[in-house]
This record gives C-alpha cells, sequence and structure tokens, in this order.
C-alpha cells in the first residue's frame, strides 16, 4: 500500500456523515484559524488555498472573505465534501507534485495540522512562496513541541509526547515535529519574512518559572516570547511573501 492509498484508507474509516454537512464549528485548529482572519491578524480577499484541507471547513467558514476558495488534499474521499460546502477542489500529493498552481495566483495558503505529516518541508515552504502573490500570507497551524507539557513528558516520564488525538496510525502520522525557531529557518530559507507566532488561546497553559527563569530573559518582552513558546501546544504560525 503507498501513501495514497493509505491516507485513503484511512479518510474512508473516519468519514462520518456530519462531514458533508455545514461546518457546525466543531474544529479547534478550523476555528482558530478563522478567528486570526476575521481579526484581521490574517491576510483576507482574493484567492484561499487550504492545503490538506480535508472536508473543507475552512473554506466553508470564511466563505465572505475570500472570492475562491481551493481546499487540496491526498484524499478525493474528503474532498468529495469539500466540494458540497462550495470549495473548489483539487487532489495532489505536495511532496510528490507540489502545489499544482501557476506562479504568484494565490493570495493566502492555509495549511492546519498538515506541514508535521510531510516528508520535506522546506520544499512546501518553496512552493507557498512561488505561488503567493507579493504581501501573500503563509498560515501554518501545527503541534508545538517546544510546549513545556511535551518537554516534562520527555525528561520526567521518558516517553515521547502524543501531539495527535489521531490513533488510526502511530502518533497520528507525524513525520517531523517544529519549534517556532523551526519554522521560521525553513521558511525564511526560502524568502519569506514577518514572522509571527500568535497565543493559542484555547489551549494556553503558563509555563512554570523552572522553564523560564533558567534562560534569563533580559526585559519584558523576552520573557513574554518565551512564556508564548512554552504555554502554547499549537504552533499558529504566520510568513509573509514579500
Amino acid at each position: 500500500m503507498d501513501r495514497e492509498e493509505l491516507y485513503n484508507s484511512i479518510a474512508d474509516r473516519k468519514t462520518k456523515q456530519k462531514d458533508f454537512e455545514p461546518y457546525a464549528g466543531d474544529n479547534g485548529r478550523v476555528n482558530r484559524c478563522v478567528s486570526l482572519m476575521r481579526s484581521g491578524k490574517i491576510l483576507t480577499g482574493g484567492v484561499l488555498l487550504d492545503v490538506g484541507a480535508g472536508i473543507g471547513d475552512l473554506g466553508h467558514a470564511v466563505s465572505d472573505l475570500f472570492e475562491r476558495r481551493i481546499a487540496l488534499d491526498i484524499s478525493p474521499t474528503g474532498l468529495y465534501a469539500a466540494k458540497m460546502k462550495g470549495n473548489e477542489t483539487k487532489v495532489c500529493d505536495v511532496d510528490r507534485h507540489g502545489l499544482p498552481f501557476p506562479d504568484k495566483t494565490i493570495d493566502v495558503v492555509t495549511a492546519l495540522d498538515f506541514i508535521e505529516h510531510i516528508i520535506d518541508p522546506e520544499s512546501f515552504a518553496r512552493e507557498c512562496y512561488r505561488v503567493l502573490r507579493s504581501s501573500g500570507d503563509a498560515f501554518i497551524n501545527t503541534p508545538n513541541i517546544r510546549f513545556w507539557r511535551h518537554i516534562e513528558q520527555l525528561w520526567r516520564f521518558g516517553s515521547f509526547p502524543h501531539t495527535s488525538g489521531d490513533r488510526e496510525v502511530y502518533h497520528g502520522g507525524h513525520l517531523a515535529f517544529y519549534t517556532f525557531a523551526d519554522l521560521c529557518e525553513i521558511f525564511g530559507r526560502v524568502g519569506f519574512v514577518g514572522f509571527t507566532m500568535f497565543k493559542d488561546d484555547e489551549g494556553y497553559e503558563n509555563p512554570p518559572d523552572v522553564w523560564t527563569r533558567p534562560l534569563q530573559p533580559k526585559n519584558q518582552e523576552e520573557y513574554v516570547k518565551l512564556c508564548l513558546e512554552f504555554g502554547c501546544p499549537n504552533l499558529l504560525f504566520k510568513a509573509t511573501r514579500p
């Protein structure tokens, strides 16, 4: 079974009737992205490309904010639901084929719980840069391996933290794990600027002093940045194409 067949098999097993119905607001990663868009922290308008879109809930939830919403995924099963919700759809294995769109034709690329599933994140970042128009945003939602409870799990109990609620495959099929600095390096290497990590209001837990004090923050700004990186279970990362 190759990777595409595996993902299709998993998608088929997980498919529920509600996936084909209008989005009910019950997906945290979608809600976080929608909130950032509606508050003006992520660009809106023009063309949205949602990579790893699954059943297309994001495109449905922000249908009033974009002229076009394109849902891209490896699984036709999920995209059938995405199309029923008004998204344009495209089946593609990003690791093998990149993003199948011309240069500078997309205004915003989103990838919610996606980058941890691919083999070559730098190639993906390069593809995002290529297809985005100038001043376009790339927004990544991925587990934050620097979250203090994840570090504690590894240090205190000796087992790697589970960063996915998906038990279909080991660690939810995650191939890599990221920090804010990792994403800055990956996206900066291909030309992106303006890196921002947004606070995960839904899951934030203030880190105990034992995590921040040894790093000796020089001022309040450094302390707040450390709290953000240690306190958020999810990385909400934005980069902009100059």
